[in-house]
């Protein structure tokens, strides 16, 4: 409360005063002056209160648009790292070396079937790597994303293998406690590789080509069917034309599996690999066992050029992780590698008497063939790719026609 001198209102302005009122007092209008400046410092402390939350809004929403950006960038990143993945699998993937031609072939002929939604049949020895071929097609199809399914039909009873595959409704036989999906709805948008195809039963083959055209299953104990859609990918180690010809294996299922054909040639017939792929078992065996085994010593290479390799490349990753066990040093040596492949005959070598004549090197290798395959002359002229006349011949120049020619 001051004076009306315009000084001392000027005065109190000066220092701080909010209002004044003048003399004589006026009760109401003291009042009304306080209440004024009451209700004007709310309403500043909730626009101050309102002026934070906008700029904590703002705060959030410019930390979620950055966030949404990060991620983006993120998956573009992914992605980028995706197809640089599926770039290095054309070349070597899932272990699948291919610097032999014969290699090349199979692994440019599974790329170019991966891209359709084709039937695969994939042959080749037991341990030729039937598995991971049937994956680098499910990786490189549209189906990718998907379930990648295998069964070995091989190794399943034909009742089995029907609940199995199709799944059974609860009660269905006793066991059955509960309804089960089987393999196919299991691998429904993905693939499914069927194993050994060449074990199935005829009538398991019967029910395996109803799928194959109506793209439906039936579960045991129900009497309605299900559509999928699934990939079919089947592998045998089976000729199975002959047994399309003894008639054990149905002709119109070997077609419908047959709509494109990989054949896996043996470890024997793709010498190139050998090597790579035992650095590519000793790399994987090392960091499984925690070792730092880096090298093959070169007696062991030879020797693992040298040998027949009977189990394919199974039996190669194989004798790579005994080695890998066994070694003292940072290297693989001859004496870690198992007995069959150090009890290798060595007359093919140069040895200390100097360099022998090709014919004599030829002569032991080919007898070496031979006996590796039990005399059987057929086969060994289609592994040393002669004709079966030019071998004959040569054995008979041996003074070594005994074996039994096919």
């Amino acid at each position: 409360m001051i004076t009306a001198e315009p000084e001392h209102k000027l005065r109190a302005l000066k220092v701080g005063a909010r209002d004044f009122v003048s003399k004589p007092l006026d009760l109401a209008e003291v009042l009304m002056r306080v209440y004024n400046m009451l209700e004007v410092r709310l309403l500043h402390a909730t626009t101050t209160r309102l002026y934070n939350q906008v700029l904590a809004e703002q705060l959030v929403q410019k930390q979620l648009e950055q966030a949404v950006r990060e991620a983006k960038e993120a998956a573009e990143v992914a992605e980028r790292e995706h197809q640089r993945a599926l770039l290095r699998a054309v070349e070597e993937p899932l272990g699948i070396v291919a610097k032999s031609t014969a290699m090349r072939q199979v692994v440019d002929l599974a790329n170019r079937v991966a891209k359709v939604d084709a039937t695969v049949l994939i042959t080749g020895e037991s341990g030729s790597g039937k598995e991971r071929i049937a994956r680098l097609v499910h990786d490189g199809s549209e189906r990718a994303n998907g379930p990648f399914v295998a069964v070995n039909c091989g190794a399943i009873t034909e009742t089995l293998l029907e609940s199995e595959l199709f799944g059974h409704a609860r009660g269905a036989f006793t066991g059955a406690t509960s309804a089960r999906p089987g393999l196919f709805e299991a691998a429904d948008q993905g693939t499914l590789l069927l194993d050994e195809v060449g074990e199935v039963s005829p009538s398991m083959q019967v029910k395996l080509l109803r799928v194959l055209q109506e793209r439906e299953v039936r579960r045991v104990g129900e009497n309605t069917s299900r559509k999928v859609d699934v990939r079919i990918l089947a592998a045998t180690n089976r000729d199975l034309t002959l047994g399309v010809a003894s008639g054990s294996f149905r002709q119109d299922l070997f077609y419908r599996l047959k709509v494109v054909e990989l054949h896996l040639p043996a470890l024997r017939e793709r010498r190139d690999d050998v090597l790579a792929l035992a650095r590519v078992f000793l790399d994987d065996a090392s960091r499984r066992m925690k070792r730092t085994i880096t090298s093959i010593a070169p007696d062991a290479a030879e020797h693992l050029l040298r040998f027949w390799w009977p189990g394919n490349v199974r039996e190669l990753e194989n004798a790579m992780e005994r080695a890998v066990a066994l070694a003292r040093g940072d290297r693989v040596e001859l004496d870690d590698l198992p007995d069959e492949l150090r009890r290798l005959d060595a007359s093919v070598r140069v040895g200390i008497d100097g360099v022998r004549p090709l014919k004599a090197i030829e002569k032991d290798y080919i007898l070496d063939a031979l006996e590796r395959n039990g005399g059987n002359q057929t086969r060994t002229a289609e592994q040393l790719e002669i004709g079966s006349a030019t071998l004959y011949r040569k054995l008979k120049s041996y003074g070594k026609i005994g074996g039994q020619q096919d």
